[in-house]
């Protein structure tokens, strides 16, 4: 059963501006390590934190509560399988989030063509075995 859907697209020009304007403070506060030192090593770091980004409004679009209830940015995280699949590796708050709406499975596509980095998150939950099928 599908438990929310959510997508956002975010401006690569605009994250390198917040970039340059905020630099680190900007970076340890919607980043994780892990993230920021990933995307510092890329070509083009702009695009890698950018479509970061995009997956971690989408994700709280999903959820449908934005960063209420004590999430926070480094809650969510991008990661990639060893084939390079994006997967969403969740903490704290936004993994209790998963727990409370019991949802199972969370599917995360990424794509990007500048000037736009764009990100879509399907959440998944168990079936009601109650229900009318």
């Amino acid at each position: 059963m599908i438990i929310g859907s959510g997508i956002d697209i975010v401006n690569i020009e605009r994250i390198g501006q917040l970039m340059e304007r905020w630099g680190d403070r900007f970076l340890d506060r919607v980043y994780t390590e892990q993230e920021i030192s990933l995307c510092r090593r890329r070509f083009r770091p702009p695009e890698c934190f950018a479509i970061r980004f995009a997956a971690k409004e989408a994700f709280l679009k999903a959820i449908g509560s934005g960063l209420r209830n004590g999430i926070q940015w480094t809650d969510i995280e991008v990661e990639n399988d060893p084939l390079g699949k994006p997967l969403l590796c969740l903490h704290r708050k936004a993994k209790e989030v998963l727990q409370t709406c019991r949802i199972e499975r969370t599917y995360l596509t990424l794509s990007h063509d500048r000037p736009f980095a764009v990100a879509h998150v399907l959440l998944q939950g168990k079936d009601d075995e109650s229900s009318d099928r």
